[in-house]
Formats: structure tokens, sequence, C-alpha cells
């Protein structure tokens, strides 16, 4: 069986978080200080402005990016980018938006759909939920495979092992709990690790993450058919159908990135199909079961998760779906999400 390679809507960058985590209120600080001044990384106010430190800023100015909320638009060579919210960035966080203190669960796992989307700014992150065939992972294994996954890809800078480690050490801090022996999660974990709430990873002492395999159980109806119908959207922009199959078995589908079980991904989609008859589930004629839509997907999963949020789009006037970072193909990363003006951190935590 050959190695898992990194597609090439995964782009080679790697720690440029700086070793810190999305916290709590990061995303919507960046968004409400974009929002008012797109050149505001380019100030040192910026720390001001973001109540941050220079190396936690220049990581919420990732994060923000990564997660498709923010664009990077490039000026001429020599000139500081500016970074402006993205359609999707404003449905969500703006004050009217769908959801901007990420107050219910949906919202967090949108954002874990969004962050592995094309073009994905997280290799290890991107491997872990949708290469590595363990549901058990330890770093060291992890490092290995994203080597030799980073060298199928042929990028032409290679990652060091140092590299990826601080990357994967990000990622698990990011999905656990603090503490091992902590029954729920706490207050601190909510602010410090807020994708913790998701349930995605647990960690032994030892350094042993487990991967959920049933953690989009939890995930609401609207967010998972929105990532079905997104999902489908990739290959087939018209109406037509995907199966079921598919949807949990490819690498980088709803059922390995959101952990859902075929019957969680039958229950949502049955239930998206009752609310809206232009899904349905159906049977094959070879006894398989597919989603079918008879309109455009990607149009329709932003009907299906608007409509759960209470039409944020016809309120705010924003059309998400026709945001530069899903119109393109995810073939062809846009620059304006990999360019960045500052180097990578190298402070750790």
């Amino acid at each position: 069986m050959a190695a898992p390679v990194f597609p090439t809507y995964v782009a080679p960058v790697h720690a440029r978080h700086g070793s810190y985590s999305p916290r709590y209120g990061w995303l919507l600080k960046t968004h409400l200080a974009v929002l008012d001044n797109p050149h505001v990384f380019a100030t040192p106010r910026a720390i001001v402005e973001l109540g941050a430190g220079k190396s936690a800023v220049a990581s919420m100015r990732f994060w923000s990016s990564a997660f498709k909320l923010t664009a990077e638009i490039p000026h001429l060579p020599g000139t500081a980018n500016d970074v402006v919210p993205t359609a999707k960035g404003r449905w969500l966080l703006d004050e009217d938006g769908a959801d901007p203190y990420l107050e219910q669960d949906g919202s967090l796992f949108l954002l874990h759909w969004w962050l592995l989307a094309p073009p994905c700014l997280v290799p290890a992150w991107y491997y872990a939920f949708c290469l590595s065939p363990f549901g058990r992972l330890k770093p060291d294994l992890l490092t290995a495979g994203m080597l030799r996954a980073a060298a199928g890809a042929n990028w032409k800078r290679q990652p060091t092992a140092a590299t990826l480690h601080r990357d994967i050490g990000c990622m698990i801090r990011m999905y656990t709990r603090s503490a091992h022996d902590q029954p729920r999660v706490t207050l601190e974990d909510l602010a410090d690790r807020p994708f913790s709430a998701l349930g995605m990873m647990s960690a032994d002492p030892d350094g042993t993450v487990h991967l959920s395999h049933m953690a989009g159980a939890r995930a609401p109806t609207a967010v998972v058919a929105y990532a079905c119908l997104e999902y489908a959207s990739r290959s087939a922009p018209g109406p037509g159908s995907i199966s079921l199959d598919r949807l949990l078995s490819d690498p980088a589908g709803p059922g390995h990135v959101l952990r859902l079980t075929p019957r969680a991904l039958r229950r949502a989609l049955q239930a998206a199909s009752a609310q809206h008859p232009e899904l349905s589930v159906t049977n094959t004629g070879d006894g398989t079961e597919a989603l079918t839509f008879n309109r455009p997907p990607l149009a329709l999963a932003w009907d299906v998760l608007d409509e759960s949020y209470g039409s944020v789009r016809q309120r705010l006037g924003v059309r998400p779906e026709q945001d530069a970072t899903e119109a393109r193909s995810p073939d062809r990363p846009p620059v304006e999400q990999l360019a960045f003006d500052a180097p990578a951190p190298k402070s750790s935590r």
C-alpha cells in the first residue's frame, strides 16, 4: 500500500502559529481589528489593538487566515499586505453575524471544517485527520508519516522533523484538555483551548493521542449537511449526487474531518432532507446510499447552514458562497492565503 501524499491544495506552511493554538476571542478580535483597519498588522499599534504580544499577534493573523476568515491582499513588492475579512468572516463574526462569540458548538465544528478545506494551511492537522491510518497517534510516528507525505508531494522546501514536531504539539494542544484527569471541559479549557470542547482528541500522559471516531455525532444537522454539500461541490458543481460511502471514506470528506460514524452521517442527512426538499437520501441501483441534490450543492449548502443560524446573509447583505476561498479551484491555492509579511515566529509555549 502506497504511503499517503499531501494533495496540491495543502500548502507547505509550517509553524506560522508560533506554537499558539487559537484561544477564545482571538478570531473575533482579529475580525474587528481588520474590519476597522486593513493595515493594522503593518503598524506598531497591532499589539495594542489586539491586546496581545508580538508573537501572539502574528499567531492571531495566521489562524484567522487559516480558518478562511480573512484574506491577505498583496501590494507592490516590499510593501505590507492588507488583511481584510472574507464574506465568511463577516457572516460568522460581524456584530449581527451568525455567532461572533462562538457560543455554539456547531460554530466550532464549522471552523474545524473550514480549517481543513482548500486551501489548507495546516499540513499536520490535515495529515492527522485525513491521511493517518491510525486512531492512536504518537507524535514521533506522526512526524515520520508527515515527512513521507511531504516528500511525495514534492514540495520545494521540505519541512524538518523539528518544525513538524512543533506543528503536531500545537495541534494536540488545540484539541485536547489541559489536564488528562479532568472528566469534563473546564472553564480554563474553554478559554485557552475552545476546540477541546469538540472531543476530537484525547491525550494520555505518555503523549499518545487518541483520535475520536464518533465526535461528529454531536455536530448539528445543518453543519453536517453543509460539509457534505460543500465537499460534493468540489467535484460536482451542478445538481447530482454523492454516495454516503464517499462522504465517509474519502480522506478529506466529512467522515474523516468531522469524525462521523455511518449512523451519525445518515441520521444528520435524513434530518436535513426532512427540512429541505431539495435534498434526499436515496438507495441507488447497486444497493448503496447517496445524498441527492437537485440544485448546485454549494448554493444549497449555504442555504441549509444560513437558515439554521437565522438567515444571516439577508440580514448582513453578504454572500459567503461567493468567497474567493471557495470559488477557486482546490488545486490552485490563492497566493493571498499563503503569503505573510513576517517570518514564522520562533517562540514556543
